[in-house]
């Protein structure tokens, strides 16, 4: 089986199901329990970052299909941590209750 056909297959589904934000990741096939095993990456404006994942059997099958709700409380947690760059005065973001780390 074609990694292409897996991973054109889970992208319809994304495209389909979820929204135009979501993109498969590079599949792969493991030998152990025969699956295919297809991350799911979500474009933000703070990077590509991994929600979810696919399982399909060897007929190509959805075996495992991360439901939306479970991706987006991902991201949401995700989001929660990656640090954003900001320029602003200290006086500013301390009354914000904004916590800057300096670099």
């Amino acid at each position: 089986m074609e990694t292409s056909q897996v991973s054109e297959k889970v992208k319809n589904y994304l495209i389909d199901h979820v929204g135009n934000m979501l993109m498969p990741g590079a599949p792969f096939f493991d030998e152990v329990s025969k699956e295919w095993k297809v991350s799911v990456l979500c474009r933000t404006e703070r990077g590509i970052f991994v929600v979810g994942e696919f399982c399909l059997g060897e007929d190509l099958n959805f075996l495992v299909i991360p439901a939306k709700k479970q991706m987006l409380k991902i991201l949401k947690k995700t989001m929660r941590r990656v640090p954003a760059l900001v320029y602003a005065d200290p006086s500013e973001l301390r009354r914000k209750g904004v916590r800057a780390v300096t670099i």
